[in-house]
């Protein structure tokens, strides 16, 4: 069986809640290919965690930390694949993960930070140079968008998206910040 997971990194506890209900039903996870595509095998049903790491490259050293601590305390094996800089452990061994958890998702509530910080900085940049052609000279900037229609396109939607990664990233953010209160 396949399945896709179109979760966001900050939900990584919705898709480990729904592979071990998965693996209890008979489901185990094989593999990871693609981006988000998750391969199934039958299986003996057995009581299983799933734990996510998202590999950022300045905060490898404490997601190292906590992969560590789920091999050896937990005996968690890796699941095969790639899955955007995630990696996926099955938990087989009975025990108390929620240290871990509340760790990784402080780590990810400091990169979803850093990143809202960086949209925002990109936001700014693009927003001065067209608020100051607009207080500036407004005709002139409203006749230099006409005529370069092409560079106008291109620059509304490097704007959209800096605005789509500023949301995502406060949305992410925000609701890392109500998880680990």
């Amino acid at each position: 069986m396949k399945k896709r997971f179109l979760h966001p990194i900050w939900k990584f506890d919705e898709i480990e809640k729904e592979l071990s209900v998965l693996e209890q039903n008979g489901w185990r996870l094989n593999k990871i290919y693609g981006i988000r595509n998750f391969e199934f095998v039958k299986s003996k049903p057995k009581s299983v965690k799933y734990f996510f790491t998202y590999s950022i490259p300045r905060e490898k050293i404490n997601m190292y930390i906590i992969e560590d601590t789920l091999k050896q305390k937990f005996n968690a094996t890796e699941i095969r694949g790639n899955f955007g800089g995630t990696q996926i452990y099955r938990i087989t061994k009975q025990g108390e993960v929620e240290e871990q958890i509340f760790n990784r998702n402080i780590i990810l509530q400091h990169y979803l930070f850093k990143r809202m910080i960086c949209c925002l900085l990109l936001l700014l940049l693009f927003s001065i140079p067209l608020i100051m052609g607009l207080i500036l000279n407004p005709e002139k900037l409203l006749n230099d968008i006409i005529s370069q229609f092409f560079e106008s396109v291109l620059l509304a939607f490097c704007f959209m998206l800096v605005v789509f990664g500023l949301i995502y990233n406060i949305i992410g953010y925000v609701y890392m910040k109500s998880k680990n209160k």
